[in-house]
């Protein structure tokens, strides 16, 4: 009993789901709905034309059918002539609306696409003019390079040979000096060797007479 009830109650769930969902007649020009899931029942309807929109109750119900409902009508159409999307002709409009739009967008971004094309190549025209003078001004640059390499080989020349003569001014007073302490040794030693010279004949003049005197009074005796 209790799974009975479980079945019921799937079915009823699954009949609201149905419920909800729209159904459209095909490409058929007419289809009509009948009180009953079979062609042996009674016509409510007799030309559901093309495209029109049904409330699919219940999806085969029977022999192929599906009951449906179409304004305050319920009944059944065969199952083989609904589908989920409006027919092509329905959708025909649409598709025309989205491709006019696509089209519209489209002259739109080629209209920016040439917009663009124009300032590139002005930006294109400008890049090439700075380009231009840009190569100039290196020409001229290196043109005053080499103009002005000659002064500054110069001016670096004259700058060494003031270090140089610094250096050899250094040297020369390095070397004059040296001069004069040797030329003030070589008076000392001269000085010196004069003195002695004359201290040796003072002595000698002292010491010989007295040696004299004593040869003398040696023989003598």
């Amino acid at each position: 009993m209790q799974k009975h009830w479980l079945v019921v109650l799937f079915g009823l769930l699954w009949i609201g789901q149905v419920s909800a969902e729209t159904r459209y007649i095909t490409d058929i020009t007419y289809v009509p709905m009948r009180t009953g899931p079979s062609n042996e029942y009674r016509i409510l309807h007799r030309g559901l034309k093309t495209g029109t929109a049904l409330v699919l109750l219940e999806e085969d119900s029977g022999n192929g059918f599906s009951k449906v409902k179409h304004g305050d009508q319920q009944g059944y159409v065969p199952t083989q002539y609904l589908m989920t999307n409006p027919p092509a002709f329905h959708q025909l409009p649409a598709a025309l609306d989205r491709a006019s739009n696509m089209a519209a967008e489209n002259k739109a971004l080629e209209k920016r696409l040439i917009e663009r094309d124009g300032q590139l190549q002005e930006v294109t025209s400008e890049l090439s003019k700075a380009d231009n003078k840009l190569e100039r001004q290196q020409v001229e640059l290196k043109r005053l390079q080499d103009i002005s390499a000659e002064p500054l080989a110069i001016d670096r020349r004259n700058q060494q040979l003031v270090e140089e003569n610094e250096r050899l001014k250094n040297q020369l007073q390095v070397l004059q000096a040296e001069n004069r302490q040797m030329d003030r040794d070589i008076k000392l030693r001269w000085f010196l060797f004069g003195g002695g010279t004359i201290l040796l004949g003072i002595l000698l003049g002292l010491f010989l007479p007295m040696l004299k005197i004593r040869k003398k009074e040696s023989a003598w005796v």
